[in-house]
């Protein structure tokens, strides 16, 4: 015989069940709240490196610099130009250099009160006067066709075909011209050959410094 239950004696039961799974609840949503706080921490600590890192950008001695986020890029060109979130109303002005830690980013090209566009310096239309540091051989840098493939590389043109290049050796901007200062760090050469064309001159394959594929935080120089 089934023992008779009284109905005071089951609502407790009901009610502390209720209960459990409120806490449940809301314990779910106060971890998801501590995880999404932990990750933003993360991201603060990443950007936080990056701002660091630009502190240490080599930069011309009394050269004023300004710090920008990239906000924009274009998918399709993905090696042409980014965007950042500084404009006339910060000081740029058209044919900037812009640098990162790690050495050239490229140039500003459009600029409006909030925002400038920056052509890559692995775009072809870049051109930068340049040097191999050790030998002093002058050429221009120029991103080559490979970067628009998917392949970051620049090339270096013009440079006299009896000059002594080695693998690794550090390319830097020459200073010549009115854009690029001298003495900031373009990339490293990785072959070089004789133009077939002329014959006169070494087409050397440089390859950045900086990592154009996660551009984040830029530094652009006003002057």
């Amino acid at each position: 015989m089934t023992p008779f239950v009284k109905l005071g004696d089951v609502i407790p039961v009901v009610r502390s069940r209720r209960e459990l799974v409120k806490d449940n609840e809301q314990l779910r949503a106060a971890n998801e709240s501590l995880r999404r706080e932990e990750r933003a921490f993360a991201e603060m600590g990443r950007e936080d490196i990056d701002l660091r890192r630009l502190l240490n950008v080599k930069t011309p001695p009394g050269a004023r610099v300004i710090g920008a986020r990239v906000i924009g890029r274009d998918a399709s060109n993905w090696w042409k130009s980014i965007q950042i979130d500084r404009g006339a109303q910060d000081g740029i002005r058209e044919n900037m250099p812009v640098v990162n830690a790690d050495g050239l980013i490229g140039k500003t090209i459009s600029v409006t009160a909030g925002e400038a566009r920056v052509l890559l310096l692995t775009d072809p239309n870049c051109k930068v006067s340049a040097l191999l540091q050790d030998s002093r051989e002058p050429g221009i840098v120029a991103g080559s066709d490979n970067a628009l493939a998917g392949s970051p590389l620049c090339q270096m043109t013009f440079v006299d075909r009896k000059a002594a290049t080695r693998e690794g050796e550090s390319v830097i901007t020459s200073g010549l011209g009115s854009v690029f200062p001298k003495g900031i760090l373009i990339g490293a050469v990785k072959r070089a050959q004789i133009n077939p064309q002329t014959g006169m001159y070494q087409d050397i394959e440089v390859v950045p410094a900086a990592d154009f594929y996660r551009l984040e935080a830029v530094e652009v120089i006003l002057e």
